[in-house]
């Protein structure tokens, strides 16, 4: 099928990094919407700002599982610490028991061509995200079907990407993490040069 891309955003839009956050969640939801009026079996989440490799599609769906992605490097990702730690931190790894889901950032050395999800429960971003159809579907007329959401535990405002591997994962869906699919994080890591900033070494005290 053709890509489908959300329209321009023509509601009033207020400032802010919040406002800005619910918007791209809005837009999320809206491509969800969009896909459930077709018959396709998967939904292959792409952020404008990531390149998936090549070989990325094939690569997730021959997991078949119910959510998979691709590893992509945080914007920092040469100048993040973990802690004290220097660490080229890629957005994902293994979930941690926070409420939101949230986990801890993993280095690239750990993650290189490693599978995650088999043993754990994983969460990442949506940046290079395949789902299959059912994760979004209606299973229970009591229960709404899963979308993306900020709204945790007690009206704690959570990552709703990150949330939404939690949630989909707590409802009994399977996950996985693959660090042989790398992907980009335009503007400081593009594709053409994965080579240079995947190998490099150095690292700074994040600012």
């Amino acid at each position: 099928m053709p890509p489908y891309r959300t329209p321009p955003y023509s509601g009033k839009f207020q400032p802010g990094k919040q406002n800005l956050l619910n918007a791209i969640m809005d837009r999320m939801n809206a491509i969800i919407d969009h896909y459930m009026t077709t018959n396709a079996t998967h939904l292959w989440m792409v952020d404008g700002d990531v390149e998936p490799p090549p070989h990325a599609l094939d690569t997730l769906l021959r997991l078949d599982v119910d959510i998979a992605s691709g590893v992509y490097p945080f914007h920092n990702f040469l100048k993040r610490f973990d802690g004290d730690k220097p660490c080229r931190a890629m957005m994902c790894g293994r979930m941690g028991n926070d409420p939101c889901g949230f986990f801890a950032p993993r280095d690239w050395a750990y993650l290189k061509d490693v599978i995650l999800g088999e043993e754990e429960k994983v969460s990442g971003g949506s940046g290079c995200m395949l789902v299959k159809r059912r994760v979004f579907q209606t299973h229970n007329p009591q229960i709404p079907p899963l979308r993306f959401t900020r709204v945790g535990p007690d009206l704690q405002t959570c990552g709703a990407d990150v949330y939404f591997w939690k949630r989909a994962q707590d409802a009994g869906f399977t996950g996985r993490l693959h660090g042989g699919v790398v992907c980009s994080h335009l503007p400081e890591y593009p594709l053409s040069k994965i080579s240079e900033w995947l190998n490099n070494n150095d690292s700074g005290r994040e600012i």
